[in-house]
């Protein structure tokens, strides 16, 4: 059997920094992304194997905890293994080291499966996703309840459009991620500097050409809640930024 923890490196390129010479957020989301997809892939179980029964993935929720994000040029290892399995969800693990074997961050991340007409969870357990189960240390706490104040006021608008979506015509998970952060001026960035904790939660599946608003508050210093919602008032994710000075 296939060792359950894979390793991937990535090398951190000009265009993917931004104006601190740091890997965006976003995209950082979407390299440990691309180190679950190799997994699931190489075990038989990628994206490319269950389109083909008419099923895919859903990522559910991520909560991350960081370090520092890796500079221009910079060499990083993501570690991802699979920790647990229930009937319809799935939580996958990430670690992330420097050059010299430094711990950046950890990750847990929770998914489903859902069968693509239907648009509901189907059963894990005939995937054989369960003999890669692996125990391993990833000290990242779950999050609790992301509850956003009712005085909040959305902060701006934006339509779904062709750079948003996958292949299901749904806004992209990274997407939403981009999305939350442009919620942030650069002098915020500035200020805030580095990401101790990031969280979000998947609520609703959002579709091209809706709009989508943008609400945050900062409930603590430091400590931002961000919600997408639809016209409808629909809450589409929520997500938690906890900053460092």
């Amino acid at each position: 059997m296939m060792n359950p923890v894979e390793e991937y490196i990535f090398t951190v390129q000009p265009f993917e920094i931004d104006f601190r010479g740091k890997l965006t957020f976003p995209l950082l989301i979407n390299k440990l992304l691309n180190a679950a997809g190799q997994h699931a892939d190489k075990r038989g179980f990628g994206i490319r194997d269950i389109n083909k029964i008419n099923r895919s993935w859903v990522l559910s929720r991520v909560y991350l905890d960081l370090t520092r994000c890796p500079k221009d040029r910079e060499n990083i290892k993501v570690e991802t293994w699979i920790e647990g399995l229930l009937r319809t969800f799935t939580q996958r693990n990430f670690a992330i080291y420097d050059e010299t074997g430094n711990a950046l961050g950890y990750a847990r991340t929770v998914w489903s499966m859902i069968d693509m007409e239907t648009r509901r969870p189907v059963n894990l357990m005939s995937f054989g996703i369960d003999q890669y189960i692996h125990i391993k240390e990833c000290p990242v706490a779950k999050g609790g309840k992301i509850i956003l104040p009712d005085d909040t006021s959305a902060l701006d608008t934006f339509t779904i459009k062709y750079s948003d979506v996958d292949i299901n015509q749904h806004l992209n998970s990274a997407k939403y991620v981009e999305h939350i952060f442009d919620a942030f001026s650069l002098d915020e960035i500035k200020q805030h500097n580095t990401i101790q904790r990031f969280e979000i939660e998947y609520v609703e599946e959002c579709r091209y050409g809706e709009k989508i608003s943008i609400f945050k508050k900062e409930v603590q210093p430091n400590d931002f809640i961000i919600v997408l919602k639809k016209e409808d008032g629909t809450i589409t994710c929520k997500s938690r930024i906890l900053f460092t000075e």
